[in-house]
């Protein structure tokens, strides 16, 4: 369904869409604190997209129930019935047929109230909440947000790819995989599994190319969707590196994104023991991958951000562009893309939350794997 803001007194549209079909109109009232919208309307027809087909109600009644619409000098809100736990996106036009993501709400059961601050900026908004969105097991909602991205010069470790330091805004939220994704995962989409170490079915996958890292988002992608589980506009791909590096801080600024940030052993993380980090003491070397959440998370209820498998991103590797930027995708074209986070081969300075490594779209490794992210396709 989709709601427009108007800078009008009195009255504002409710628009309807239908596929195939005109735009209806049912306007509503703002006057009182809950507001009925005259037209034969499901209330289940309120999270279908403006162009999904719109279901048709008996005679007589109102529609969908509003509890409340309301534009100020500085806000534009309206709520919603949402499912408890249920993610519904908002997406917003000035034309109705450009849409952009505006972001992601997660519903508590009842009315769910949104507010627009950016709404009085503009004549008039559109905003439409397409099929719910119904996330894999295990991914983690990423709020929006600014970071510094790259190490300072003074960070122990560090390498000249670390920097210019650069400040990134991350725009729209995002899922993000709470563990590296697992051999058992990988069986389950893809039909096979090559990883090298295979004692456990929740090890990460392993001796994976960026190539195959792609595909198995591809195929998952496909898989939800004919499942009715992931609606179009919405796909599973790689994180961006800056998205890695931002959900890896978890709103820090350390060297690492767990315990004091300053220092890391191998009894957090599953990396070379034998070479700590800031101090920190000598652990155990496992000498392999180990079970996915065997360690504790960061702040933000990731796991094994640091160590266990180098992950894939997105980006082709080159260097940062400094200053500030939004949403930052990597040079459009190139030789290598971005590994991150270290295995568990490495020192405990490569699994630094500014470590970049990369390599070709073909190669394969035992200390290679990857997480996945579920965004809009607008990114």
């Amino acid at each position: 369904m989709t709601y427009r803001s108007s800078k009008h007194a009195g009255r504002s549209p409710l628009l309807l869409g239908r596929s195939g079909g005109p735009i209806r109109h049912a306007w509503c009232t703002t006057a009182s604190s809950k507001v009925g919208c005259s037209g034969a309307v499901l209330a289940s027809a309120l999270w279908l997209a403006l162009f999904s087909p719109v279901l048709a109600a008996g005679a007589g009644g109102d529609g969908v129930w509003l509890e409340g619409e309301t534009m100020s000098s500085n806000t534009f809100q309206f709520s919603f019935a949402a499912n408890a736990g249920q993610t519904y996106p908002i997406a917003v036009s000035v034309d109705l047929v450009h849409w952009s993501l505006l972001t992601n709400v997660v519903g508590q059961g009842g009315p769910l109230w949104f507010a627009d601050q950016e709404a009085p900026s503009v004549p008039q908004r559109f905003y439409q909440i397409p099929v719910p969105i119904t996330p894999v097991t295990n991914l983690v909602y990423i709020q929006p947000g600014t970071f510094t991205m790259g190490s300072p010069e003074s960070e122990a470790g560090r390498s000249t790819n670390e920097g210019p330091q650069t400040e990134v805004t991350i725009s729209r939220g995002f899922w993000i995989g709470k563990y590296e994704v697992t051999e058992e995962e990988c069986v389950a989409v893809m039909g096979t599994n090559v990883s090298f170490f295979q004692w456990s079915p929740q090890l990460p996958c392993e001796w994976m190319s960026w190539e195959m890292a792609t595909n198995y988002c591809y195929e998952l992608t496909e898989r939800e969707r004919a499942g009715g589980r992931l609606p179009v506009g919405y796909a599973y791909r790689l994180p961006t590196e800056a998205e890695w590096e931002y959900a890896c801080r978890a709103g820090t600024a350390t060297p690492f994104g767990l315990g004091d940030g300053t220092s890391l052993s191998s009894y957090q993380a599953n990396f070379d023991g034998t070479f700590p980090y800031g101090g920190a003491p000598l652990g155990p070397y496992f000498d392999g991958t180990t079970i996915v959440g065997s360690y504790g998370p960061n702040a933000w209820g990731l796991y094994d951000m640091h160590g266990n498998v180098w992950e894939w991103c997105q980006d082709w590797y080159g260097p940062y562009p400094g200053g500030k930027v939004t949403d930052p995708k990597g040079p459009a074209s190139g030789s290598a893309h971005v590994l991150r986070g270290g295995g568990w081969t490495s020192p405990g300075k490569a699994c630094r939350s500014a470590e970049r490594d990369s390599d070709s779209p073909t190669f394969q490794n035992y200390n290679n794997g990857f997480r996945v992210v579920l965004s809009s396709t607008a990114w």
